[in-house]
This record gives C-alpha cells, structure tokens and sequence, in this order.
C-alpha cells in the first residue's frame, strides 16, 4: 500500500467513525444479531425476508452496502464494524440474493463469545482456541504463520473498521473501494478500484436518487467513505493523462463532500502535489487575486472567461519549466476565421469583422483548447498561487472548474428563476440592442450599420469584458464562448454560433471535442484563509 494510499484513507477512516451509527430498522437488526448469534441461518434469512417486504429500510445505506459487498473478491470473508454495514448487508444477501458467496461477520457479533465458537467452527478456523478472548481471536486470525489459510481465502475488512484494530496490520490493507483487503503479498489494488467503480458499483444513486429518506444528512456522511477511493483513481487517471475519467472522480468526490458539508477538507485532497523543485511563473498571484468575484461563501469565479492573455502566460509558464509534454496537451488549436465567415460576409475585410475583438487577440477568450487543457490550466494556477511568497489574499486555494450547479448559480448573480444572467426574460434591451454575444437576426433599431451576424456587435467571440456583467460582476456568463465545466462533454452559456434560447442559464450544450466557440471560466475555492 503506498503512503499516499494509507495516508488518505486513515485521514477519512479516523474522521468519520464517530457519525456512521443509524438508527434501528424496527427490531429487525435485534432480531437478526439474535438468530445470527445462535447461528439459526433459516432464521436470519425470514427476518431479512420480512424486512425486505415491509420497506423499513434505507434506499442509500442498501445501495452502499451493495457496493460494499462488490468491493470483494468470490467467496471472501469480510469483517463489518457497525450496524449499518452489517445487517443491510447480511438483507441484500438473503433477500435479494446479492453476494451470498461472501461471508459477513460483525464485529460487534464477534464480541459474544459463542458466536465466535460458531465462527470458529463454520470457518474451520481450527488453529484459533474456542475459548479464548477476542482479542485473542484477531492475534490468531492474522498470525501470519497460517498462510495457507491466508492465502487461500480473500480476507476484507470493511471502510468503517475500527483504526485501533488495523494498525498494526496497515501494511497488508489495500483499498478496493468500500473495503480493505488484507494480504501478505502485494498487490495491484489500482486495477480492483478501477473494476469496481468502472464495472461493479451502483453508483447513480450518488448522482440523483427518487427514493426519499428519513435522515440524509447521515446518509451524506456515510458517503464520505467513497472519497479515498475516488482520490486514488482521480491520481491514477490524471498520471495516465485520462483526464475526463479523472475529472468524474474528483467531480463525483466533491458532489459526496458537498451533500456532507465536508467541501473544504475533501477539496484539499485534490490540490496538486508540490514538484520537487521551484517553478518558475509569470503569472502574477495578484492579478490573480484581482480577476477572481465572490459567488458564495469560499467559492470565487473569475470575472471573466479565461481570455487568450492569461492563457499564453501559462503556456509560457509551461515553455520555461520545460514541461513539453503539457505544452503538446494544452496547445490551442488553429483556427480559419475567415472559413468560418457566412457566405453573405465571406468578402468582408477582417478588420471589420474584427472590429470588437479578434478571437485570437489577447483580450478575447481563449478558445479550441480541450477539456483537459482547461483541467491543467487549472491545476498550474492552483501550484503557482499555493506556492507563491507575494502578497496575496488567501493561504491556500483550489481554481478548478464549476460543477453544473455552481455555474447556474453564479450566473444568475444571486436571483432566483431567470433565465439570463441580467435577471430578464428578454436577450435584447427596450432599444433592442443585444445583451450578449449570440448568433443574432434581428437588427438593433439603434446600429443602422450593423450587418447579418454582426448585429450584436461580433461576428465571432469579443473582448471578454464586453457587454454589462451580472449582479456578481461577471462578463458574457452567456454568449461570446460556452464554458466547459468539471463534467466533461458539457458547456453552459451558449456562444456566438448559437441562439438565444441556447444561452439560458439552465440550458446545456454538448461537446466532443476543441472548438471555437468553446471557452472556460476559472473558479477558484478558499482552502486555507
């Protein structure tokens, strides 16, 4: 298990013991630690059976447990802690016969001392006294003298173990999503996590559930044993330049931090690793500071999207410390403007398409940069500010790209159900001048010269200060570029090829690849005041 491994999962492990309790489903789980500590499995399976069918349970602890039990390999024995990744797990498997070839024992079970007899029988543990302590129990367990036992049968023990009880053995734990495998050999426990959440995990509950529940905020806290999991393959996709897997990790780990307020420390976990020697940058930290506006509490966004100025310091940036290997990844792709003109402007002289902004001019959006590069961007910014001795405004800070609810909600600058970030209906003002940088078709009654596309005033993209900003102080929230955000594949905001209607606020756009009309917005998160 490697150090940045152990280290992250200790960190959460430690965190969050203390609110993984439930409450009791009825007296089925009594019911159940009876006729599992007397070993009556016909029992234990009517109990699960009946608790099934009475719908006295919880949609999310089911969900988590089902992919707890996937975390495993065929025919293991897992060791639980508590009860709600004990009994939930032992009803998927009698009722809904999930995973029956695992094997679930409780450690509070373990606790009675003729249910560990049982164990002791039922697993043939025949090297292990009948009559001895728990703690003697767990010595004669892992004695390592009994390989072959080891060996043979996959050994787990669930994210919520007590700390106490596996340091000593931190060495042969290897995460594989909501478990801990213990093996004397290494292993390539990567491969496993990426299996389980690639192919086994049920994990679109995460994103949205229909199924309501009494307690969510514990259900919140209880998902926060996915993150080191999420963390590890977010490191693993990134090293292996597989940033779209990389960016869902990290996206679907802050989601879970997010719905447990624990943002800010998860957020943390994802700050680039400091390089072992100085970089060199001329991105200014305080012009840094200066582009950023408040959207909520701890969460900035850069006034405007990122304009092709601030991206060539960064590509300059890259140049110097010799990374050539990010400059071939972040590169911004040529484009033809002049192919691009519609054919009734195809004569037209480029100064004058250009007249409020060339897309390539240092003031106007950078654009035909991949999702990636965008990624990357903001991942050296985040190095150069964290590392920088100027002035600035915070200790430590994470710039990265906006969840989906994070952009609707700084474009609409703190009003609620409009549909454009100036708070309207409308995307022309009573003179019926255009309010933002679309694909337009109407002339503005007050710009007699304006012609076809150019009617709002660009052809293509404009400076990115054009236009009034929102009630938060940010420019062209819709129009001039769409903005990619941590989903791939997503933009919001429309850009200058398209129509009104598609730069709503609520409205998305999708993309494959680099293109012209495609832009980013920085937002930047407070990790350390």
């Amino acid at each position: 298990m490697s150090k940045s491994n152990l280290l992250i999962v200790c960190l959460f492990l430690c965190a969050l013991f203390s609110v993984n309790s439930f409450a009791a489903s009825g007296d089925f789980e009594n019911r159940l630690r009876q006729a599992e500590i007397i070993g009556d499995k016909s029992q234990v399976e009517s109990i699960c059976k009946e608790w099934y069918a009475s719908g006295q349970y919880s949609p999310g602890v089911l969900n988590w447990n089902y992919n707890a039990l996937m975390s495993v390999e065929k025919d293991a024995i897992i060791f639980t802690q508590q009860e709600s990744d004990t009994y939930p797990a032992l009803l998927l498997q009698h009722a809904l016969k999930v995973r029956p070839d695992v094997k679930v024992l409780g450690m509070q079970l373990l606790e009675n001392p003729e249910y560990r007899k049982l164990v002791i029988q039922d697993q043939q543990l025949h090297w292990i006294a009948v009559e001895g302590s728990l703690s003697d129990f767990w010595k004669q367990f892992l004695d390592t003298r009994n390989q072959v036992f080891l060996q043979k049968t996959p050994i787990y023990f669930g994210v919520m173990t007590n700390k106490n009880l596996l340091f000593a053995d931190k060495a042969r734990l290897y995460l594989t999503g909501l478990a801990l495998k213990y093996s004397l050999q290494n292993i390539d426990n990567v491969a496993m996590l990426r299996e389980n959440f690639e192919q086994r995990f049920r994990l679109d509950y995460l994103d949205f559930s229909l199924q309501p529940e009494k307690d969510p905020a514990l259900i919140a806290r209880l998902n926060l044993n996915y993150v080191p999991a999420l963390v590890l393959l977010h490191r693993y996709y990134a090293a292996k330049g597989a940033l779209p897997q990389a960016n869902r990790m990290q996206s679907l780990a802050l989601q879970v931090a997010r719905a447990a307020e624990r943002e800010t420390e998860v957020s943390a976990l994802f700050l680039p690793e400091k390089t072992a020697t100085p970089i060199v940058s001329a991105i200014s930290v305080k012009n840094l500071d200066k582009a950023v506006r408040v959207v909520a509490p701890k969460l900035y966004a850069f006034e405007t999207e990122v304009t092709n100025g601030q991206y060539e310091l960064f590509l300059q940036d890259l140049l110097k410390n010799k990374d050539f290997d990010q400059i071939a990844q972040c590169r911004i792709h040529p484009v033809d403007w002049q192919a691009l003109l519609p054919e009734n402007l195809s004569k037209m002289p480029l100064e004058q398409v250009f007249k409020n902004g060339n897309p390539a001019g240092p003031e106007t959006p950078v654009q035909n940069i991949s999702h990636e590069a965008a990624q990357r961007y903001c991942a050296w910014i985040t190095q150069v500010y964290n590392a920088s001795a100027e002035k600035k405004k915070f200790k430590k800070v994470l710039f990265r790209l906006p969840t989906e609810a994070e952009w609707e909600m700084a474009a609409a600058g703190g009003r609620k159900d409009v549909q454009f970030p100036w708070g309207g209906p409308f995307f022309r003002n009573t003179k019926g001048c255009y309010l933002g940088n679309f694909k337009s078709v109407e002339r503005c009654k007050d710009c007699p010269n304006q012609d076809g596309d150019n009617i709002d005033g660009g052809i293509f993209s404009v400076t990115a200060t054009s236009y009034f900003p929102n009630d938060f102080g940010l420019y062209c929230v819709s129009g001039n570029v769409a903005e990619m955000i941590q989903e791939y594949g997503i933009s919001k905001g429309g850009s200058w090829k398209d129509h009104p209607e598609m730069a709503h606020i609520t409205a998305k756009n999708t993309y494959t690849q680099p293109s012209p009309s495609l832009g980013f917005r920085v937002f930047m998160e407070v990790i350390e005041e």
